[in-house]
């Protein structure tokens, strides 16, 4: 008799004690999965601060970009979001100093070129080739800012490309047309984040509100 009483004891004590530490562990993972979460808005908050603060590099040094760093951009740029996941774009590394010089002037040495190429803009279509090429390059822009280069976007070449440089892109479709062009680069360590910035008008000049 002595004996199951002393069994149901050590039961009834192994039961709250397993659901003591199952509480416990519980509890514990919750904490982690709130402490992630707040991370989490952390990180966010941050991402935000990072496109507000970001700009148009005009000032760039001679110091080499890594293959590796590259990669990167170029993933970042491969992940924009398409119209129905078309992932139209292609993109041209360039690193040879001569088609560089024939693409823009003035470009510092070991500078890149990213050229986003898609395919022909179909007036009838509802979907813009355009827009997308425009999101992928976005990417690579802030990425390359968060990598710790200088980034800027060049329009005004892209028509002497077309007309003339095309065939030495190597694109593998024809009915690809070149969009725009991203430079990339090592920074001067003596420009002023803050001054570099061109200078953005009021927000209140460029969005209003439906509430009802």
């Amino acid at each position: 008799m002595k004996g199951k009483v002393v069994l149901i004891i050590l039961f009834v004590v192994g039961f709250v004690i397993g659901f003591a530490i199952t509480t416990h562990l519980k509890g514990d993972e919750e904490t982690t999965k709130h402490s992630k979460r707040c991370e989490e808005m952390t990180n966010l908050n941050g991402f935000v601060e990072f496109i507000s603060s970001s700009y148009s590099q005009r000032q760039f040094t001679s110091k080499p970009i890594s293959d590796e760093i590259i990669q990167k951009i170029l993933v970042a740029g491969h992940r924009a979001g398409s119209a129905r996941n078309a992932q139209p774009w292609h993109f041209t590394v360039v690193r040879n100093r001569e088609l560089i010089d024939e693409i823009m002037n003035n470009v510092t040495d070991e500078n890149v070129l990213i050229v986003v190429s898609g395919p022909r803009e179909d007036p009838n279509s509802r979907f813009s080739m355009n827009f997308d090429c425009a999101l992928a390059t976005q990417n690579m822009f802030l990425a390359a800012q968060a990598l710790g280069l200088g980034a800027r976007m060049y329009a005004i070449p892209v028509q002497n490309i077309n007309e003339n440089l095309l065939p030495k892109l190597g694109l593998p479709d024809e009915n690809l047309r070149v969009k725009i062009v991203l430079r990339i680069g090592y920074e001067a360590e003596d420009v002023d984040a803050t001054t570099a910035a061109s200078p953005r008008l009021p927000l209140e000049n460029k969005v209003n509100f439906i509430v009802n």
